[in-house]
């Protein structure tokens, strides 16, 4: 037995210290790295209130991401100190949006901000269970969300795209969690590097050398549909569908090759921005063939 009596703030904050390996070759923190701190943040401020991942074990339950929204407003570095905030912005039968803000400690400025719905599941079925009492007790307390909650994602647009293109890859061994299916981040990885496959495609060049401009990924709103496993084969659909003067937004579906069920179906915004993180125009970018 678990009593865990409600508290009047249950808002959580985990502090960071950024770590060599997980910045990337620009030597930030990548939007898949923010959304692995996200998830630690999530489970550390549930067991913070009495709900560990014993507790769940127990039960035969866990929660589930059902879809993940995240702007990276300003890139964390290497050896900043971070604070990321977590609180609960609603709860409904088997549901829940658990809010998360990233702020550099020496200034307090905002990094990054995602909203994450989750969906409590019974671990044998793996279908939708209803949230436990004491839970809806503890957490009876909603703050505002971060970021407009999502109910669904659209990505089969009637507009036409600027551009289409389509790849195929295995679903590693490396990639899968303690759960055994593909972690959630690994997605905002594959996700990425299918638009940049994209934009070689198209002719633009991504380079590391000099002061070549990079795609700089700045939004990202997935939808988890269905988990993929270690030796699945993914097709991953790219479609350009708009482009400003240095933003292109892009919708991503992700799909089982053999069964044809979709995964995962996502809209991310790039820019442009040359090694000082200046914003450089669509027209300025080097393009091998037109």
């Amino acid at each position: 037995m678990c009593y865990n009596p409600r508290v009047a703030n249950t808002t959580y904050i985990f502090p960071v210290t950024v770590r060599l390996y997980e910045v990337d070759a620009r030597e930030e923190v990548s939007c898949a790295n923010l959304f692995r701190y996200f998830e630690e943040t999530a489970i550390r401020g549930s067991a913070h209130f009495g709900f560990t991942f014993e507790w769940y074990r127990e039960r035969g339950q866990f929660w589930v991401i059902r879809t993940m929204q995240l702007e990276r407003l300003c890139a964390p570095r290497y050896l900043d100190a971070l604070e990321i905030r977590t609180w609960v912005s609603s709860m409904a039968r088997v549901r829940s949006d658990r809010n998360y803000e990233v702020r550099r400690v020496r200034d307090g400025r905002l990094l990054a901000r995602g909203i994450a719905n989750w969906v409590y599941v019974d671990a044998a079925t793996m279908t939708p269970a209803r949230i436990p009492p004491e839970i809806v007790t503890m957490f009876e307390q909603h703050d505002p969300p971060t970021l407009p909650p999502l109910t669904k994602l659209t990505v089969d647009s009637a507009d036409p795209p600027l551009f289409e293109h389509a790849i195929t890859r295995r679903a590693f061994f490396y990639e899968t969690d303690s759960a055994q299916h593909t972690n959630n981040a690994v997605y905002v990885d594959w996700l990425e590097e299918a638009v940049r496959d994209a934009l070689c495609a198209l002719g633009y060049r991504i380079s590391f050398e000099g002061a070549a401009p990079l795609p700089w990924f700045y939004r990202h709103t997935l939808e988890y549909a269905r988990p993929a496993r270690q030796g699945d084969k993914i097709e991953i659909r790219t479609r350009w569908m708009r482009q400003g003067n240095c933003f292109g937004e892009w919708d991503v579906e992700m799909l089982h090759a053999a069964s044809r069920e979709i995964l995962l179906r996502a809209r991310t915004t790039m820019v442009w921005v040359n090694a000082e993180n200046q914003l450089i125009p669509w027209r300025k970018i080097e393009r091998t063939r037109h």
